[in-house]
C-alpha cells in the first residue's frame, strides 16, 4: 500500500505551467509575454469568481519570476522548469521567498504594519521576493491605508500579488497602483473535456450525461466541479452512473421539468399538484428546483428564437427534446413562464409556506388562457387594413379588378339603350314642328308626345331599318319613373358606345320648368341621329333618376353622422355623390385631406349608405374634385369662410404659413 497521502483531485491535478490553466489564456499570455519581455509590474491583481485559477496563477508567476534557468532554455520561453532548485522548493512548500497570506486572517492594520516591515529585508538565494495575498479584499481600511505607500513605492525586489472575488470592495487607491487581470468563468465543454482527462488518468469510465451533471455542479468553477467529481467517484466507484449520481446528488432530473411544461401546455392542474408532491417527497430543494425550471424555461425560449442547439448546456438528446418541446409553444407563453417562475423564485426566500407558494406558481401557469403571439397579430391587423384599403382584394384570384371594373359598364349601360328606343321612327304622327329633344317629363304631362315631320323620314328609309336593335324597344319605359326597389344602371353615358354626333355634357337633364329648348332646325337630323337623340335623352333621364335614391340616402348619412360625430359629418357636408354603378360608389371630395380621413371610415359609411338606400354596396371610393371645393366654398357663402380666415392669418402670420405649409392643415369644421 502505499505510504503517499490521499490528495483532492483539485489538488493533485492543480495546473503548475501557465499552459495548463484551463479557459484563461487571455491572463496567460499577457503574463509569458511580460516575463520575455522582462516587464514584469510590482503589482497585480487578479479578480473573478472563485475556483477559476487566480491562486494558481499567481503562483506559477511567482514560481516562474525566481526560476534560476534562463528564458531560452525553457518551454515557450516563459515556463517555470519545475527542475532549478526554486522551483523545487516552492512546489515542496520551503520557499522563503515566496509568502502567501490570508487575508481574512490577517487583516488588521497591525498585520499590514509587520507586512510592510517584513518587505525591507531582501531575498535570500532569489532574485525577488513574491507576496500573494489571497482574499485580499477581507483586509480593512486601516490596513489598506498601511500599505498604500509600501504599495505605489516598494523596493526593486518586492512584487505583490492580489487574488479577489470581489474587486469592488478594494479601496480604488489600491486597484489604481496594480495592473489587474479578471478571470472569466470556466464553460461547459472545458470543465467536461478536463474531467474526461482526470478520468483517463484515474482509469475511470463514465457517461457523457454524468460528466455533463458534474460540470453543471461546478456552476463555472473547476476546483467545484472536481470536487463533485470526487463525491461522485466516492459514491459510484470507478464507473460513473447518471441514474445512481441524480439520486446521491440530490439533482432534479430533467424528465421533471418536462412533466411541468407538459402539465402547463396541456392545462393540467391535477398534475401539477402531483408533481409538487413528488418534489416534497423525493427532498428536492424548492429554490433549486425553481431556478432549474427557470434555466429549463430559458432553453426552450432559447430554441423557438434563435434556434441555437449550442446555447443550450445539455447533452445531444437533451438539446434533441428541447428542439421538439419548444414546436408546441408560443414566445409569449414561454415569456409568461420564466415570468412566473422568476417572481416566486424571488418571494420563496421569505414566505412561510414555500410549498403552497410552489404550488400557486404552477397552477397559475397551468391556468394561464392562451395567448396570441405578437406576430401573428400584427400579421393579421395588416391583411384587415389591407382589406380595408384595397376591397377588390375579395374578387375572384383568377378575374382582374381593373378589368371587371372596365367590362362592368357597358354591362350595366346596355338595358338602357333598349329599353328607351321607339319600335319604329314613323310611329311618331307629324302634327307640327316641335323641338326633338324636349324633356320627356315634359311630354308625358302633355297629351300629345312630341313627333317627327313626316318628310324626312321617307328620304332616309334605308337607315331607319339598317338598325334592328334599336327598334325592338319601346320608349315608355324611359318615361316612367322606376320603382324604389330598382337598381341603378349607370349615372354616366358613354357617347362613343350609342354612336352621338355631340359630346355627352349637351344630354344634360333640362330643367322642366325652363322654356329652352332646341330648336327644330338643329334637331331635323337624318333618322339615326334622331334615333340617337331619343336614346340619349331617356339613358340619362333613367340614369339621373336612378342617382336620385343613393343621392337622397347619402344626404341622410350625412345628417345622422352629424348628429353623432360632428367633426366627420363637416367633412362629409363638402361631398357629392358623383357616380353610381351598379353597387360602386364614387363620392366626389374636395380635397386629398378629406379623401383620406374618409377612406378610413369607407367601411362604416358603406354600411350606413346601404341601410339608408335600401340597396346593396359593394364598393365605396372618394374622387378628389376641384370643383366640388368651389360649390362648398359659393354655398356657404353666407355663412362664416373659416377658408378666408385662415388664408388672412396666414398672410398676416408667417409662423402660421409655415406651420400649415409643413403640416398640410385643411379647415375640418
Amino acid at each position: 500500500m502505499s505510504k503517499q497521502t490521499y490528495l483532492v483531485t483539485a489538488r493533485k491535478y492543480r495546473p503548475q505551467l501557465f499552459g495548463e490553466i484551463v479557459s484563461q489564456e487571455h491572463v496567460s499570455e499577457t503574463l509569458k509575454n511580460a516575463i520575455r519581455l522582462d516587464r514584469l509590474a510590482h503589482a497585480y491583481m487578479f479578480t473573478g469568481p472563485r475556483g477559476v485559477g487566480k491562486t494558481t496563477a499567481a503562483r506559477i508567476l511567482a514560481k516562474a519570476i525566481n526560476c534560476t534557468t534562463p528564458l531560452d532554455e525553457r518551454e515557450d520561453n516563459a515556463e517555470p522548469c519545475r527542475t532549478c532548485e526554486s522551483c523545487k522548493s516552492f512546489e515542496e512548500g520551503r520557499n522563503l521567498n515566496i509568502i502567501e497570506i490570508d487575508a481574512a486572517s490577517y487583516n488588521k492594520v497591525d498585520d499590514a504594519r509587520d507586512l510592510r516591515d517584513s518587505v525591507r529585508i531582501p531575498p535570500q538565494g532569489a532574485k525577488m521576493k513574491v507576496y500573494i495575498i489571497d482574499e485580499v479584499h477581507m483586509l480593512t481600511t486601516s490596513a489598506f491605508n498601511a500599505l498604500l505607500k509600501t504599495l505605489e513605492e516598494p523596493p526593486p525586489y518586492v512584487s505583490f500579488i492580489f487574488a479577489t472575488t470581489e474587486p469592488h470592495k478594494v479601496l480604488p487607491t489600491i486597484q489604481s497602483r496594480c495592473q489587474r487581470f479578471d478571470f472569466r468563468r470556466i464553460a461547459i465543454p472545458e470543465i467536461i473535456a478536463r474531467l474526461k482527462q482526470i478520468c483517463k488518468e484515474e482509469k475511470i469510465s463514465s457517461d457523457e450525461a454524468s460528466l455533463m451533471l458534474i460540470a453543471r455542479r461546478g456552476d463555472g468553477a473547476l476546483r467545484d466541479a472536481m470536487s463533485v467529481f470526487d463525491q461522485a467517484v466516492s459514491l459510484c466507484g470507478t464507473e460513473l452512473v447518471y441514474d445512481e449520481l441524480i439520486k446521491a446528488l440530490g439533482v432534479v432530473d430533467a424528465d421533471l421539468y418536462f412533466d411541468v411544461s407538459d402539465a402547463a401546455e396541456k392545462n393540467d392542474v391535477g398534475r401539477m399538484i402531483r408533481i409538487v408532491e413528488q418534489i416534497v417527497q423525493s427532498g428536492y430543494d424548492l429554490q433549486e428546483f425553481l431556478d432549474g425550471l427557470a434555466e429549463h424555461f430559458r432553453n426552450l425560449l432559447v430554441i423557438k428564437t434563435v434556434g441555437d442547439r449550442t446555447l443550450l448546456e445539455a447533452t445531444a438528446q437533451i438539446q434533441d427534446r428541447y428542439e421538439t418541446e419548444s414546436k408546441r409553444f408560443t414566445e409569449s407563453v414561454l415569456l409568461r413562464y420564466v415570468h412566473i417562475v422568476g417572481e416566486t423564485a424571488d418571494s420563496l426566500k421569505n414566505t412561510r409556506q414555500p410549498r403552497l407558494r410552489l404550488e400557486m406558481a404552477l397552477l397559475k401557469m397551468a391556468s394561464l388562457p392562451s395567448a396570441v403571439d405578437i406576430k401573428t397579430a400584427l400579421e393579421k391587423i395588416e391583411k384587415l387594413e389591407a382589406l380595408v384599403r384595397d376591397p377588390s382584394a375579395l374578387q375572384p384570384s383568377g378575374q382582374d379588378p381593373k378589368s371587371a371594373k372596365k367590362n362592368a359598364k357597358p354591362e350595366a349601360f346596355e338595358p338602357a339603350v333598349p329599353e328607351n328606343i321607339p319600335e319604329k321612327p314613323e310611329q311618331a304622327e307629324p302634327k307640327e314642328k316641335p323641338a326633338l329633344s324636349k324633356d320627356t317629363d315634359s311630354a308625358s304631362e302633355s297629351p300629345e308626345p312630341a313627333s317627327v315631320s313626316p318628310e324626312p323620314a321617307p328620304e332616309s328609309p334605308e337607315p331607319a331599318s339598317a338598325s334592328p336593335e334599336p327598334a325592338s324597344a319601346s320608349p315608355e319605359p324611359a318615361v316612367s319613373s322606376p320603382t324604389p326597389s330598382h337598381k341603378p344602371a349607370s349615372v354616366q353615358v358613354d357617347t362613343t358606345t350609342l354612336g352621338l354626333p355631340f359630346d355627352a355634357p349637351a344630354l344634360k337633364r333640362p330643367n322642366p320648368k325652363s322654356k329652352n329648348t332646341v330648336s327644330t332646325e338643329s334637331a331635323l337630323v337624318d333618322s339615326d341621329s334622331t334615333v340617337a337623340i331619343l336614346v340619349a335623352e331617356a339613358s340619362v333621364e333613367v340614369a339621373v333618376e336612378v342617382a336620385e335614391p343613393i343621392a337622397d340616402a347619402w344626404a341622410q348619412v350625412i345628417t345622422d353622422t352629424m348628429e353623432t360625430q360632428i367633426r366627420l359629418g363637416s367633412l362629409l357636408r363638402h361631398t357629392k355623390v358623383i357616380t353610381v354603378l351598379g353597387g360602386l360608389i364614387e363620392i366626389g371630395v374636395p380635397d386629398v385631406f378629406h379623401e383620406r380621413i374618409l377612406r378610413g371610415e369607407k367601411t362604416r359609411l358603406s354600411k350606413h349608405l346601404a341601410v339608408a338606400a335600401s340597396t346593396e354596396i359593394s364598393d365605396l371610393q372618394f374622387v378628389v374634385r376641384e370643383d366640388i371645393a368651389r360649390d362648398s366654398d359659393s354655398s356657404n357663402g353666407s355663412e362664416f369662410d373659416a377658408r378666408g380666415f385662415l388664408k388672412i392669418k396666414c398672410e398676416e402670420n408667417p409662423a402660421v404659413q409655415s406651420l400649415v405649409e409643413r403640416f398640410g392643415g385643411e379647415i375640418v369644421w
